[in-house]
């Protein structure tokens, strides 16, 4: 049997926390009065950010922590933690289940989850924000509960339990899994998900991981290697100059498993067996065929073969969906889609992806720039799609409209004014049952469009203060460098099949470029480890990578590329076309 030692309501005021205005309602005083605990929590109550409706803390892990720490227990009032129930003589956290219930004075509450800490806790304590790992190493958080009978609290009151939640996942346990990365057993993420009484914050966190690992293993799914070849099964135009290709495998098996954003690597059926990459620009995974849409450019030759001599029947090589540039199904915050011109092909997969994740799908914010209603791809598609979607919104730019367009939003082009506007607008949103509301800044974004274009908006982003790690954008060019790497030797031994060649650290050489100095034909595409056509495998000897590819090569194989020796010997196992 426990007590309650303290009640305490605050609301959110705007605090200085390590340097920045934070709004928090973590400081806060014990009440001198009873408090009455009704649907939704403690009245006169509110949080700022989290969502659960009443967060119980221990007055003995004030001692054990002021002890650790070597704080003054005395500096700790009641409720110093930010707590509404600080409680005294309850079983630890390891005792107690998620759907445990107490009688709290005249309320009956049910525990939910473990607290799931922030920075502003460490800042309350005076620890650095390093201390919460810490802590939740520990265990020892409190835990949160929810209001099932209304009733008054008051300090003093008796705790008695009521319902003990047998074999249901205990506040300790669900804390460890909560924050292991390591636990991505979708089974034992998926029973957890279903305990009865679980809290609305602890299953986001848990949908947003089975989301991540959910989303991870399709990649893998039906992979092959090499090339295999597909047969055009119909062409679509979609606009001025883009024309979209269905490719179905030709072997009649089924499509391998791709991520929205990821894209084909493809080698044409002509003289020189051109090899060009072009995004996946469709998300259906019980599909019997792939998508691409490709503008045409006059000074294009793959381009240009697909728009002029392609035709349904034609049978073309195709390696496996790859890149990293791919939506992350697992967040919350809004998601905010960038396109320009044939930039819109990744972002329509994206779109799909987005909308299958249904009623819990974040808001959606869709901006995309066109010359002209004209050349204004997938407008139809997008617009149907976008009207399914009840927290969806559409920016569309033309720069140069012709009379008669219609489906635009703005004249002009994708500018700092537009930027500025869609960042201090706010929306609102419920991630974990309640609603809040953020700036535009806190969103995901995603950008495809010419370099120069990608390259403006991240920019300008940034100097709005958004969160680089939250820019995610397509880059047709060279990867990041390598900062540090195994030394290049002076020279070399390289072994492409039966043929021998000598590298010299001097010359600087890929050894995709060595290979072609000797007139060995390997299949490449994009040069810049984005596409992994040159993948080949190591039989002996190191490479060191010039820069980090986006299609990552399996084990035991390189892409040459993006390398050069780290070994004075090096054997490969070369394809030759």
């Amino acid at each position: 049997m426990g007590s309650v030692v303290a009640v305490s309501v605050a609301r959110p005021c705007w605090q200085e926390v390590y340097g920045r205005q934070v709004h928090t309602s973590i400081v806060r005083d014990a009440s001198d009065q009873p408090v009455h605990f009704g649907a939704g929590g403690p009245e006169g109550n509110a949080t700022a950010v989290h969502t659960e409706e009443v967060f119980a803390f221990f007055a003995e892990h004030y001692n054990y922590w002021a002890d650790r720490l070597g704080t003054d227990r005395a500096a700790w009032g009641a409720c110093h933690w930010g707590e509404n129930l600080m409680l005294s003589g309850m079983p630890g956290e390891e005792d107690l289940h998620i759907g445990d219930r107490f009688r709290v004075g005249e309320a009956l509450l049910e525990v939910t989850s473990p607290r799931i800490p922030c920075f502003k806790l460490s800042w309350r304590i005076g620890q650095p924000e390093s201390f919460l790992r810490t802590l939740i190493e520990s265990g020892r958080m409190g835990c949160y509960l929810r209001v099932i009978e209304p009733g008054n609290i008051d300090a003093g009151d008796m705790v008695l339990p009521d319902v003990h939640a047998e074999g249901a996942i205990s506040v300790l346990g669900l804390s460890r899994l909560l924050h292991d990365p390591d636990v991505t057993d979708l089974d034992i993420l998926r029973r957890v998900l279903a305990t009865l009484g679980l809290g609305g914050q602890a299953a986001g966190m848990i949908r947003k991981r089975i989301a991540f690992l959910t989303d991870g293993q399709l990649g893998a799914r039906g992979r092959w290697q090499g090339w295999r070849q597909f047969e055009i099964a119909g062409v679509t135009d979609e606009a001025r100059d883009i024309r979209s290709f269905r490719l179905r495998p030709a072997d009649g098996a089924a499509i391998g498993g791709y991520r929205a954003g990821q894209f084909l690597t493809v080698r044409l059926p002509d003289a020189s067996g051109t090899i060009r990459s072009w995004s996946l620009s469709d998300y259906d995974q019980s599909a019997d065929h792939y998508r691409i849409s490709i503008k045409r450019d006059p000074q294009g030759t793959a381009s240009r073969w697909m728009h002029e001599v392609a035709k349904p029947g034609d049978r073309l090589d195709v390696r496996p969906p790859s890149g990293r540039f791919v939506l992350d199904r697992s967040g919350f915050m809004r998601t905010v889609l960038i396109s320009a011109g044939i930039g819109v092909t990744p972002m329509i997969a994206m779109l799909k992806a987005h909308a299958e994740r249904g009623a819990e799908a974040p808001p959606l914010l869709w901006l995309h720039a066109a010359r002209s209603g004209g050349e204004h791809g997938f407008a139809h598609e997008v617009d149907a799609l976008l009207a399914t979607m009840p927290n969806a919104a559409r920016r569309i730019f033309y720069s140069r409209p012709a009379p008669s367009d219609a489906n635009h939003d703005r004249v002009g082009r994708l500018d700092a004014e537009a930027i500025t506007e869609m960042l201090i607008e706010s929306y609102s949103l419920s991630p974990f049952g309640r609603v809040i509301e953020l700036t535009g800044d806190y969103s995901d974004f995603y950008l495809c469009g010419p370099r120069q274009f990608e390259d403006d908006f991240r920019r300008a982003l940034m100097a709005h203060g958004v969160n680089p790690e939250t820019i995610r954008s397509e880059r047709f060019g060279s990867g990041d460098p390598v900062a540090d790497g195994p030394p290049a030797p002076e020279t070399a031994e390289v072994r492409f099949g039966e043929q021998s060649l000598t590298w010299r650290r001097d010359d600087d050489l890929t050894l995709l470029e060595l290979a072609e100095t000797a007139g060995i034909a390997v299949d490449s595409a994009c040069r810049a480890g984005s596409c992994g056509t040159c993948e080949v495998g190591l039989r002996a000897g190191s490479v060191r990578y010039l820069l980090t590819p986006s299609a990552a090569p399996g084990k035991g194989r390189v892409l040459l590329c993006c390398v050069q020796p780290a070994s004075t010997m090096m054997e490969l196992e070369l394809t030759t076309r």
